[in-house]
């Protein structure tokens, strides 16, 4: 008689059946999801619980290819600025050229103005020397004796007058400013005709000398050459009155002015000198008539 051990050995299935099972099963499972939709919600279910592995086996390529995108745009964004600053950096340099450009051709327009002084012949120069001490009040100028250039001569830029030629070279000449404490000026109020003596007192100032303390001068008011000392012509601007301070004890004002010329930026300025005297026609000889 056989043990119950034995017989639950000998009833036990092979591999072949149980493959054969199992095949059936899962054939069965197909028709009845695919005609009848039988397992979907068990796929439903296993989805559901699978999605956190699926977010987490995919967290490192969208990790991935998030730091790749921010890079490149990172990269991209950092070119199109450099790109952007050194355009605009084009751009301002493009407006300050043509800045600087309007300015010069203001000034040079001003000049042409001032060729048209009867009696007066203007020689255009342009500085190309300031000096390294600023309060020696001289710049350097390209013409010179060549140019027909001599000393004393009066240099006026498009808002006034300058200076004056101090030292004249073959190439070159040195120019004294309005403003140097060696310089005197005649000069007259344009208000009021009341006439004046400016003198230079260093660092880009002047001061209107023997005024007396009753004599009608206003802050604002701008002297002019007034041509007496046959050095400078009549009515050049030479200053503005900026100042005046009266005396309880000295006979004159005190009054500074500020120079009208642009001492310390002038770049194109004109040397007047006298217009030559036109040669008068010759007599005719005696006995006879003029044709």
């Amino acid at each position: 008689m056989a043990m119950p051990g034995q017989l639950m050995f000998a009833r036990r299935l092979g591999p072949t059946a149980r493959l054969a099972i199992w095949f059936a099963i899962g054939v069965a499972c197909v028709v009845l999801d695919v005609r009848y939709q039988a397992m979907e919600g068990l796929r439903s279910g296993l989805a559901l619980l699978l999605e956190p592995v699926r977010v987490v086996l995919r967290a490192p390529t969208d990790v991935a290819v998030e730091l790749n995108g921010f890079f490149t745009r990172h990269r991209l964004l950092q070119k199109e600025r450099d790109e952007l600053l050194a355009e605009r950096t084009r751009l301002r340099l493009d407006a300050e050229a043509a800045r600087d450009l309007a300015r010069e051709n203001a000034s040079l327009r001003a000049l042409l103005g001032l060729r048209e002084r009867p009696g007066q012949r203007a020689i255009q120069a342009a500085l190309v020397y300031q000096g390294h001490d600023w309060f020696a009040q001289r710049i350097t100028l390209d013409r010179g004796i060549a140019s027909g250039l001599g000393n004393g001569l009066p240099v006026v830029d498009d808002a006034g007058l300058v200076g004056q030629l101090t030292r004249v070279y073959a190439g070159s000449s040195e120019v004294t400013l309005v403003s140097s404490p060696e310089q005197l000026t005649p000069v007259y109020i344009e208000r009021t005709g009341q006439r004046g003596l400016a003198a230079g007192t260093g660092h880009g100032r002047l001061e209107l000398r023997y005024m007396p303390t009753q004599a009608d001068v206003r802050v604002g008011d701008r002297l002019l050459t007034s041509g007496i000392d046959r050095v400078y012509p009549p009515a050049l601007p030479v200053a503005r009155v900026t100042r005046i301070t009266r005396s309880q004890s000295g006979p004159y004002l005190r009054i500074e002015c500020v120079p009208l010329a642009g001492l310390d930026r002038a770049r194109a300025v004109l040397v007047l000198t006298a217009e030559p005297p036109s040669h008068p026609a010759a007599p005719p000889p005696a006995g006879k008539a003029p044709q």
